[in-house]
């Protein structure tokens, strides 16, 4: 107990810390291993489950002082406890900082002469004690240690002065920015672009100056507890998370001059952007990142003499390429940041970072045009085809067209109705027609009808324009009489070619109206 000083008039003077819930036991004895029946100072801080406090002078027994201030101890916050023993024999029990009175007191006549000092606690209780602590006298607490501050805290420390209190710095007119792309991605069922890039801002503070030479040639100094003034960047067109104040988790770097830079390394950014084109899967879509400064009268400067990285590292494993980028101006900005409704608006000063991005549509092409060519064959193949095998190539035709028809859901947007869908529509159509007419064709040829076909069916039927241009022989003499006497065979023929002639049409139309769109 070396720092435990005795005044002229004291036997005995302790100071001592605990921490526990309840029942803090000081053991003062004259020998090191008393007798259940010995005298000696048995001190219960805390007692009764923290309710009272009391001197015991015999181990559990013959108690002599009590006071009944409950919650004196705490699991949290260290008790100290002083003991002061007199010549006179009175002993004090004080709790500095409860009250300057003591807590406990008890004249002993016949005062002991202590030896031994034992800590405890009461059954399963745990406690933790703070002894030989050192303090100036015995009225004032135990001072933290005082350490010299290293440089880069002194400096901190100045520009956290020189900063007043995180306050916007004069004739503070705008932030150049530059930025990298790391990845983009575009997600057309949901309207939106998801980015994530290096952000870098920069500005200048004069109050933010110091000397290097001052401090061991420290140019610059990145500390966490920098607390100097930080601009709040909205994301005008933010979508979810982004929708408020981005700057979350980032970097500030003070330099000498008074320039700061903030960098923000993984900056996601989600923005909507609605394609509006409807010419799936040869999308091109343009999206941009619409940002912008919370203080009025802050404008966002593109950084021209930072050119941009190249983009080949931007484009990500999608359906989307990347294929231009590009730093605008907001135009029909207005000169506040909210309007008086109290709606957020663009303000002279935002910036927009314009992307272009375009589908892969090769792969579409290739999936779904080629399916789509091959019904187109399979259907002009099946007019030269008769019976049973006609009938079958239409309707492998129509499972066909079926099956792109649905596979082509899961693909496309659902928001319209590609043209790549209507030309699928329109050749299962057709193929349903084709089957129709096969039956029709089987029923005129197999089993025609027993009545005589009227005068109009034999006259358009022995008509030569129509015969040329349905690529039909002309009913010469020797002809004549077949026709005359089975006009139905006739019939079949006809609605065949004339069939074949309106498909190939159709086909041609469709096929011609696909590659401009390209």
């Amino acid at each position: 107990m070396d720092n435990n000083n005795i005044e002229p008039n004291q036997r005995l003077h302790l100071k001592f810390y605990v921490l526990t819930s309840m029942d803090a036991h000081i053991l003062l004895s004259v020998t090191s291993r008393p007798r259940p029946n010995d005298r000696v100072y048995e001190i219960v801080i805390g007692a009764g489950g923290n309710t009272f406090s009391a001197i015991r002078t015999s181990m559990g027994l013959r108690r002599v002082s009590t006071n009944q201030d409950p919650h004196l101890l705490s699991m949290y916050d260290p008790t100290p406890v002083e003991i002061i023993q007199t010549k006179e024999g009175d002993l004090y029990v004080y709790i500095p900082g409860f009250k300057k009175e003591p807590l406990l007191h008890f004249m002993d006549a016949s005062a002991l002469n202590i030896n031994y000092i034992s800590f405890s606690s009461f059954g399963t209780n745990s406690a933790r004690w703070f002894y030989d602590c050192a303090f100036d006298g015995y009225s004032t607490e135990m001072e933290k240690e005082k350490r010299q501050l290293t440089v880069q805290e002194r400096l901190m420390n100045a520009l956290n002065d020189q900063g007043q209190n995180s306050s916007l710095p004069a004739k503070l007119s705008g932030l150049s920015f530059n930025f990298q792309m790391r990845s983009l991605t575009y997600e057309p069922a949901n309207a939106m672009l998801r980015t994530r890039l290096q952000l870098l801002l920069h500005w200048q503070d004069p109050r933010l100056t110091w000397k290097p030479e001052n401090y061991n040639n420290m140019t610059y100094l990145v500390h966490k507890q920098l607390e100097i003034w930080t601009p709040e960047l909205l994301v005008l067109n933010g979508a979810w998370d982004s929708m408020g104040n981005v700057l979350k988790s980032y970097e500030l770097r003070v330099y000498a001059d008074g320039n700061v830079t903030l960098m923000v390394n993984n900056l996601e950014l989600n923005t909507w952007c609605v394609d509006s084109a409807r010419n799936w899967p040869h999308e091109r879509v343009h999206c941009d990142i619409k940002m912008g400064l919370a203080t009025n009268g802050l404008a966002l400067i593109y950084d021209t003499q930072r050119p941009l990285a190249p983009n080949e590292h931007v484009n990500t494993l999608s359906g989307w390429t990347f294929v231009e980028i590009g730093v605008t101006h907001l135009e029909n900005a207005e000169s506040m940041r909210y309007s008086p409704e109290g709606l957020r608006q663009s303000m002279h000063g935002d910036m927009a970072i314009e992307f272009t991005l375009q589908r892969n549509g090769s792969f579409y092409r290739h999936v779904f045009v080629m399916p789509l060519a091959v019904c187109q064959i399979f259907i002009v193949l099946s007019f030269l085809l008769r019976g049973y095998r006609r009938g079958a190539l239409i309707l492998i035709t129509l499972m066909l067209t079926a099956w792109g028809l649905i596979y082509l859901t899961r693909h496309a947007s659902p928001h319209y109705v590609p043209q790549l869908m209507v030309d699928y529509q329109h050749v299962m159509r057709i193929s349903v027609y084709c089957y129709l007419l096969h039956i029709a064709i089987m029923w005129l040829r197999c089993y025609p009808p027993r009545s005589k076909a009227p005068a109009w069916i034999l006259a358009v039927i022995n008509c030569p324009a129509l015969r040329l241009v349905l690529g039909m022989r002309f009913s010469y003499s020797t002809d004549y009489g077949n026709i005359q006497d089975q006009p139905w065979r006739q019939v079949a023929k006809m609605l065949n070619n004339a069939s074949l002639l309106v498909i190939n049409i159709i086909f041609i139309v469709l096929d011609v109206r696909d590659l401009s769109s390209v």
